[in-house]
């Protein structure tokens, strides 16, 4: 038997996941056709990862209900967050971290891809400052690296809800005469049930996936 010493981090990530564990949470998932968004994608004069395409769309979908960037607070009210800063799932070789793109809401396409080119510049010796890994008021976790088709988030206290991004793949759509072979991303969002129900939080995984499925840049 051998032993795995913790880091300070680790502790402390151990600790927050625990209670993180203990709020009443639920989860969602919807599958996105990726056509156009593909399309979209192909047609930019940079190279944006989906992540951050789905960080644009996400925070403005996110402007049209702002109880999805709120978070608990002491059990007597929910505070309703004024800017949506955006925090991003990241492995390092410090283990998961989760850096900040702040005030993401109100950040054009060019400048939210900037803010994540230089999260991966810093996550390859996974080097933040506080600052960067501090105030995030929801949380985007995408595995689509990996063979990972969907998967579950944990919601991270106090923020009242996380996205999780699997894999593209190729998934059936019938067109009117046949099946065709559609890329397709499934979405999951994990949500704390004391801030938001069932409903609130399918219309906007709804919307969300609306707007996914019929970008157009406005």
């Amino acid at each position: 038997m051998s032993e795995v010493k913790l880091s300070s981090l680790k502790k402390a990530m151990a600790r927050q996941m625990t209670a993180n564990w203990e709020i009443p949470q639920f989860q969602l998932y919807t599958a996105v056709d990726c056509t156009r968004l593909i399309q979209y994608r192909s047609a930019l004069e940079f190279k944006a990862s989906y992540t951050t395409l789905l960080g644009k769309v996400l925070a403005e979908t996110m402007k049209k209900f702002p109880l999805m960037n709120s978070s608990w607070d002491d059990g007597s009210k929910i505070l309703v967050h004024e800017n949506i800063n955006l925090g991003i799932a990241v492995d390092t070789p410090r283990g998961l971290l989760v850096p900040v793109i702040p005030d993401a809401g109100n950040k054009s396409l060019a400048q939210l891809h900037e803010a994540m080119e230089a999260i991966k510049e810093k996550a390859v010796k996974g080097i933040f400052t506080y600052e960067d890994l501090t105030g995030a008021t929801f949380i985007i976790s995408n595995l689509g690296m990996f063979n990972i088709t969907h998967f579950s988030a944990i919601v991270n206290s106090p923020n009242a809800a996380i996205l999780s991004v699997g894999k593209m793949t190729d998934q059936p759509k019938w067109d009117g005469s046949a099946f065709k072979p559609v890329k397709t991303i499934n979405l999951g969002i994990s949500l704390d049930h004391r801030v938001i129900d069932g409903a609130a939080a399918a219309r906007f995984l709804t919307s969300l996936a609306a707007k996914l499925e019929n970008i157009d840049g406005n």
